[in-house]
């Protein structure tokens, strides 16, 4: 059995990659045959320094030594990305018009990530260009709470496609409801159908991880934005260092490669995050986290709450005003969370089977940590 999969095509984003690495490696357990499509026309790389001048913004407004300084470090930033999903993923690039390649596999996955979220959807996400035998859809995530007027005849046509259709968010379950009268299967990212050993098997310990952090650390994973300032008091009275993934400030903390990132995460002591991968990983390695409120806005604060209530973990987000100590931050109950995600597996490989046409085998069972 051969299958392909396809999501959204980036290099710069730790839960983009890492994702699309858990899906191709655990439907290897169920064909032959896997590949990632990347349909964006390009490997991305031979246009790296001129988006950077003219699409990104800087972080800051910086003078020309320190825009230089940052483009320096996104550069080595996204080639340990690419040099991971050359390692470990295995990716069809320069790819005619899709049609031409609807006979070449036996199924079409669309998943994880934003994929059929209005900022990012097309046909192709649709897989509108594969017979719909061939369509599924696996932890689609639409991160919005409603679909724009404008796109809701675009959406009925595109997801009223698939007869297998799963999606991460429970909103997503509504919406598809609504929109089509399917009943969509809410599935955990692909992330988390990988077991902690099997995430340490990749994970690299940072060179310059020494002997620096013999009590631990505190890890900050901020996207868009730059860490509270509640998070320097909250180390001191810990008497941790803190370690900022994503600061362009310092190059070891900024220009840190995806198996790098799993140490980090696996090997804290205590993890500060706006991030819904930052969750996702905190949460399969088991580890005390604290996810400060973010702008209700932001599609982060559509996939979070889910997430955390279905581990019974909702007190994990830090609201403001709240009281607190530091030391309470260290205390987090898991229990749920061993109760569940082993049943979580289960119910995403048994989907998986079933829409594959396969029956799952020994391995494939929930359990593990």
């Amino acid at each position: 059995m051969k299958v392909a999969t396809i999501s959204l095509d980036d290099y710069a984003n730790y839960g983009n990659n890492l994702q699309k690495y858990a899906l191709q490696k655990t439907i290897k357990k169920f064909a032959d045959f896997t590949e990632l499509l990347w349909d964006s026309g390009t490997d991305f790389f031979p246009e790296t320094t001129e988006w950077l001048y003219t699409s990104n913004p800087f972080p800051v407004n910086c003078d020309p030594i320190n825009r230089q300084k940052y483009i320096y470090r996104e550069v080595v930033h996204l080639n340990k990305m690419k040099e991971f999903e050359n390692r470990y993923i295995k990716v069809r690039f320069d790819l005619p018009y899709l049609e031409e390649i609807a006979d070449d596999y036996d199924f079409f996955i669309v998943g994880s990530d934003q994929v059929w979220g209005p900022k990012f959807i097309k046909p192709k996400l649709f897989l509108n260009f594969a017979p719909r035998k061939k369509r599924i859809a696996y932890a689609a995530s639409i991160a919005t709470p409603k679909i724009p007027d404008q796109l809701k005849e675009f959406y009925k046509w595109g997801i009223s496609g698939f007869d297998h259709i799963a999606v991460r968010e429970e909103n997503a379950v509504k919406i598809i409801k609504e929109l089509t009268g399917q009943d969509a299967l809410l599935v955990v990212d692909p992330i988390m159908l990988l077991t902690k050993a099997e995430w340490l098997e990749i994970a690299q310990k940072p060179s310059w991880v020494k002997e620096q952090y013999p009590r631990g650390y505190i890890l900050t994973y901020y996207i868009r934005t730059t860490p509270p300032p509640i998070i320097k008091s909250i180390a001191q009275k810990l008497n941790l260092p803190v370690i900022n993934l994503l600061d362009w400030n310092n190059y070891w903390h900024y220009a840190v490669g995806p198996e790098e990132f799993l140490y980090l995460f696996a090997n804290a002591s205590l993890i500060f995050t706006n991030s819904f991968h930052g969750v996702v990983f905190s949460i399969l390695f088991r580890k005390p986290f604290v996810n400060i409120e973010v702008d209700l806005n932001m599609t982060m604060s559509m996939r979070i709450p889910g997430l955390l209530k279905m581990f019974n973990l909702e007190d994990r987000t830090l609201i403001q005003g709240k009281s607190y100590t530091a030391e309470s931050f260290l205390d987090i109950d898991y229990r749920t969370r061993d109760k569940i995600l082993p049943l979580e597996r289960g119910k995403a490989f048994k989907f998986l089977s079933s829409a594959l046409g396969v029956k799952p085998c020994q391995k494939l069972r929930g359990g593990g940590r």
